[in-house]
């Protein structure tokens, strides 16, 4: 399974009450903030599942 964003929950960096906690806890660097916006670069993911677990919009989830 893939990590998938939900763009309309996720309110960006900037919106984020946690202010982008899953680029700063993702250990492998595949959530990372590009002009403002979170991208995932897929093929550095390794499943921990910690950016669905602490995303406050329930923003990040697989599919």
């Amino acid at each position: 399974m893939v990590v998938v964003i939900d763009t309309e929950k996720c309110g960006n960096i900037t919106d984020c009450p946690v202010e982008g906690l899953c680029t700063k806890i993702c250990e492998q660097g595949a959530l990372v903030e590009e002009n403002g916006q979170l991208v995932l670069h897929a093929e550095k993911c390794d499943d921990c599942d910690l950016c669905i677990q602490n995303c406050p919009n329930q923003a990040i989830s697989k599919a």
